[in-house]
């Protein structure tokens, strides 16, 4: 689906008066986004809704190219959240946000990509950290050719990335934190960078 397409979705559930609010994003919240992504997207330039779609049995959030439903997610929370400094973008938000980020630099495919991830992991499609897990191998397999990071994982990669950076529930620790916080950095810079993270099979 292109971000025509979706804004045009959007437009007419508006105009038929289904559409849920639209979310502003204060300034303050604009400038954090802008640390974590840096010029690739513009947030200011989406269609960002506090909802969900009418008659779609969940609240969960989505994104379409141009176009994010936060479902029963407030999107951005106030000083009581993110360290008590706020207003700042949720974390879901920022998960939402990096499928966009997919649409512009993997193409709309990601939305099919990340539609059969659900469908054949359920919940398991956000666990970056077993798709880390399953990257360390024997070290006759550290040639292997890198493959694509599952979007799904990506984009939960970067929203627990933001929640750590931003204050929100910390990550839990597991046995190797700083295999961790090193894909996080990862995943950040090449966010910024408009790179697309890859797997390459690595020794243990």
């Amino acid at each position: 689906m292109t971000d025509a397409i979706a804004r045009a979705l959007d437009r007419r559930l508006d105009a038929l008066g289904l559409a849920p609010p639209p979310l502003d994003l204060p300034p303050r919240v604009r400038d954090d986004l802008r640390e974590v992504f840096g010029h690739t997207i513009d947030p200011a330039a989406l269609t960002i809704r506090r909802g969900h779609v009418p008659g779609v049995p969940h609240p969960r959030a989505f994104a379409l190219p141009g176009l994010i439903y936060l479902g029963a997610d407030p999107g951005v929370v106030g000083t009581t959240a993110g360290g008590g400094r706020g207003p700042r973008a949720t974390p879901t938000l920022v998960h939402e946000l990096v499928h966009v980020w997919q649409g512009r630099f993997l193409g709309p495919r990601y939305v099919v990509v990340a539609l059969a991830e659900q469908g054949r992991r359920g919940r398991r499609a956000y666990d970056w950290r077993a798709v880390l897990d399953n990257a360390v191998l024997d070290r006759a397999h550290i040639e292997q050719t890198p493959r694509a990071f599952p979007v799904e994982a990506h984009a939960q990669l970067v929203s627990d990335a933001y929640a750590l950076r931003y204050g929100f529930t910390p990550v839990t620790a597991s046995a190797a934190p700083s295999r961790e916080l090193q894909a996080m950095d990862e995943a950040l810079t090449g966010l910024r960078a408009g790179r697309a993270p890859t797997l390459r099979r690595r020794a243990v």
